[in-house]
């Protein structure tokens, strides 16, 4: 078995090396998809969404349509 350095301390291999995400960063790709996937589906009737988030987006895009239209362009996400 190779070295294993204690808890904290990276191995030299990797001194100086960026691996991974930065600390702090996070990945809201879900969250983008359940608000795309109630924008399209929102002239549809009484579907299955994908989660709850997808649901509560679904019934904004259908009482609100230009308004998350207008979201979702403004972060370029459609």
């Amino acid at each position: 078995m190779g070295f294993c350095p204690p808890k904290g301390v990276r191995p030299p291999q990797l001194e100086g090396k960026r691996t991974g995400r930065p600390k702090g960063s996070r990945n809201f790709a879900r969250i983008w998809a359940d608000a795309i996937w109630g924008y399209e589906h929102r002239n549809a009737e009484r579907g299955n969404p994908p989660s709850q988030n997808a649901r509560l987006w679904w019934t904004f895009a259908s009482i609100y349509p230009d308004e998350v239209e207008e979201f979702l362009r403004d972060f370029r996400r459609i």
